[in-house]
């Protein structure tokens, strides 16, 4: 689907009853019978509807892609249901001033939500390598006004420097992958080590990362863990959940290094750098 960045926000807003629908399903309550409400509610939007939709969702402005990404399509009809452990998480640990890696950030639902607790004083860095995406994810970032306090970052992590081919999922953008072949075409991409990709950017700790690369997080992880200094473990780490496709024992790795897995949820481990404050957890 080809993306459009040069009309304004609104130009894809939603009318009347569609609008509706969408008020309806995103305020859903959470609980099965309110996902298949939002479900059902998705569905009639989406017949014969839009590709695209231009929405403010939890406060913050998206221009999404129903068609082609499963977490724009989500998040803009279920945001409820969108990681909500994960994220209320990640809102709990940030801080005026605070550092957020954000590697596989997609559309950027986890930088954008990321952005107003870091502050103005704070750091994002949004690492996504797939062109398609990363058009949305600045448009996205742009739109909010965030260009100040989040860096993009156009290419992949993985555990050597290069150029390697990513594989695309053309019914699903977010799951292109490095290592998972779920699709004909692919593309090359440049590729960093993730320290190497912290010296670049001058980044000297981190307070919260999330890491989701369908299926190469042990690529990146592991060289990190094993060789960079203490000071760059971050406090909270929402690793995806793909331990059929890692090659190591990643937690093993994690739990070495003084992380403590704090929950597994539908899509993520959340990991915990033991000795820092946990805060409440989300209710």
């Amino acid at each position: 689907m080809a993306n459009d960045v040069e009309k304004p926000f609104g130009a894809y807003a939603l009318a009347g009853r569609r609008r509706q629908l969408l008020r309806w399903a995103q305020s859903a309550p959470a609980g099965w019978l309110g996902r298949r409400a939002a479900l059902i509610l998705r569905k009639a939007v989406l017949s014969n509807g839009p590709d695209i939709v231009d929405a403010t969702v939890e406060g913050l402005k998206y221009r999404l892609y129903t068609r082609d990404n499963v977490s724009e399509r989500k998040f803009l009809f279920m945001p409820q249901f969108f990681d909500p452990y994960e994220r209320a998480r990640l809102k709990q640990t940030l801080f005026d001033g605070g550092v957020f890696v954000d590697i596989g950030a997609n559309a950027g639902i986890y930088t954008l939500a990321a952005a107003p607790h870091v502050g103005a004083a704070g750091k994002v860095l949004a690492v996504e390598p797939n062109p398609a995406v990363l058009e949305r994810l600045k448009f996205n970032i742009a739109l909010n006004g965030f260009q100040g306090r989040v860096t993009v970052a156009p290419v992949g992590v993985s555990d050597a420097e290069g150029s390697f081919d990513l594989v695309l999922d053309d019914s699903n953008l977010g799951g292109s992958s490095l290592v998972a072949a779920r699709g004909a075409n692919r593309i090359t991409v440049e590729c960093r080590t993730l320290r190497a990709l912290l010296a670049q950017y001058g980044l000297e700790k981190i307070d919260a990362l999330k890491i989701d690369i369908e299926g190469a997080e042990d690529k990146a992880l592991a060289p990190f863990f094993r060789e960079a200094p203490e000071a760059l473990h971050s406090k909270l780490l929402i690793l995806e959940n793909s331990p059929a496709a890692w090659k190591i024992d990643l937690p093993a790795l994690l739990k070495d290094k003084g992380y403590a897995l704090e929950k597994t949820t539908h899509m993520n481990q959340v990991w915990v750098k033991s000795g820092q404050d946990r805060g409440a957890p989300p209710s």
